[in-house]
């Protein structure tokens, strides 16, 4: 069933109720006071009725009338005061009826309080009130009997009258309903119709707001996640292109020096060698070995990084992790014929100490590379931000973004040379997200290049040295 048919139903059936529950009342109400109108006249006709006779009786008889002579005289008062609906009674003789009614059947009267009765005789609904009145010790009966059937069917008449005006209500009000929520409901059917545009796979409509209303607020809820799962869509698809040319990458990597190593172990089984050049084929095996360990261990370190999501970090003092990276340095500076300088006004750094010491090591290793020697590595931790400048080759600006790429390489030939896999950053990049901070490379080709660790990024923690 249709949501704006459910809506209009249920409005229906609210407003029938409503309707009805509002009519019963009024009817209930008028004929509640219709009738008791018509026994209120009743009661009254009755009471002046039994006491005008009650009065003219007093007054016109004495003690020298007989029985039968103050029954003819009580009849007779009763002809000049009542009318039609009028009985007068004593004991069991009906002195007085002009109507087809017996009253004391239905209303037998044992006090001079007024009484009265509603009963259904021969098909027609009678008030009957009646009352005593003394005179001279005789003891007489005075009776009205009403016909209210009149107020009945003006209950009966009211209320069909009021079935046929709820009935005109409630046709009205189901066609006004159903064509307000149809028109209410309309940006739900556009809703509907771009959400099956996304399970269709097309990610880029959006709803037009035209209300600020509930609905309004839906469609600015539904655009919100529908930017969400495009923008979710494209990760994917990036994601699925990077792997893609991680693993193009990562077989070309692996193609070269598994060439050499079958090049060389072929020539040794198949060729007569001397001994200097079975040594340099082995030689040649080895490195490509070594090559192909060191790539292997890179991936898996990268790997193993990704997969962590978050670690413990504690505070250490930058300090202390300067002088780690110094000392782990400091063998290959001196092969390479370079100065490492320092400068740090940072205090403690929240950071898990080794890995954050291997992200500044590989900075320096790459520095190292790119640097001639007799050049200057600076170490700087200022204000929050660590960084690793070398005076060598630089980078072209449009190959920044690239390089924290797994694989990527600027000079392929020389960072080969070097023994480089493209990994460097790659790792320093996620090393870099664990601890709250991104990684930010400047580099101007001829001058140098500077590789920053921010860690005033949200997430990062540290504070500034006492001075």
């Amino acid at each position: 069933m249709k949501l704006w048919l459910k809506v209009s139903l249920c409005a229906v059936v609210m407003v029938t109720l409503s309707t009805t529950a509002c009519s019963l009342l009024l009817l209930l109400r008028s004929g509640q006071s219709n009738l008791n109108l018509a026994i209120d006249n009743a009661l009254a006709n009755q009471q002046i009725r039994a006491a005008s006779w009650q009065s003219a009786m007093q007054t016109q008889i004495d003690e020298s009338y007989g029985e039968t002579a103050a029954r003819s005289l009580a009849k007779y008062l009763m002809g000049q005061l009542g009318d039609s609906s009028t009985a007068l009674l004593c004991g069991t003789d009906v002195i007085y009826n002009t109507t087809t009614v017996s009253p004391e059947e239905y209303l037998p009267v044992t006090a001079e309080a007024q009484q009265y009765i509603i009963e259904d005789i021969d098909n027609k609904t009678m008030l009957i009130a009646g009352s005593a009145a003394t005179v001279n010790e005789t003891r007489y009966r005075i009776y009205t009997i009403k016909d209210i059937t009149h107020v009945f069917t003006g209950i009966r008449e009211l209320a069909y009258s009021f079935a046929v005006i709820s009935l005109c209500v409630i046709l009205a009000a189901g066609a006004v309903t159903v064509f307000i929520t149809r028109a209410l409901l309309k940006p739900i059917a556009t809703l509907k119709a771009n959400t099956a545009l996304i399970a269709n796979g097309v990610y880029g409509n959006r709803v037009t707001i035209a209300e600020r209303d509930e609905i309004g607020e839906l469609g600015e809820d539904f655009n919100r996640m529908a930017e969400a799962v495009e923008t979710h869509i494209q990760e994917l698809r990036d994601e699925a292109e990077r792997r893609t040319m991680f693993t193009s990458a990562l077989t070309h990597e692996l193609k070269t020096p598994m060439t050499g190593i079958k090049g060389n172990a072929q020539t040794l089984l198949a060729t007569k060698l001397t001994e200097e050049e079975r040594e340099d084929a082995l030689y040649a095996i080895d490195a490509a070995c070594t090559r192909v360990e060191r790539l292997s261990q890179k991936l898996m370190q990268l790997i193993m990084l990704r997969q962590s999501g978050n670690m413990p970090l504690s505070p250490v003092p930058a300090a202390m992790l300067i002088a780690d990276v110094k000392a782990a340095c400091a063998e290959q500076l001196r092969i390479r014929g370079l100065t490492l300088i320092t400068d740090n006004d940072m205090g403690s750094l929240m950071m898990e100490r080794d890995l954050l010491a291997d992200l500044f090591i590989n900075l320096i290793d790459n520095a190292g590379k790119a640097s001639r020697r007799g050049d200057i590595i600076e170490l700087n931790a200022h204000g929050g931000i660590i960084s690793v400048t070398d005076h060598g080759i630089g980078i072209a600006e449009s190959e920044l973004d690239k390089l924290t790429q797994p694989f990527y390489m600027v000079d392929k030939s020389r960072t080969r040379k070097a023994g480089g896999a493209g990994l460097g950053l790659a790792l320093c990049d996620e090393i870099a997200h664990l601890h709250g901070a991104r990684l930010i490379i400047n580099s101007t080709p001829g001058i140098g290049t500077t590789v920053s660790v921010v860690f005033d990024a949200e997430g990062a923690q540290y504070e500034k040295a006492n001075q």
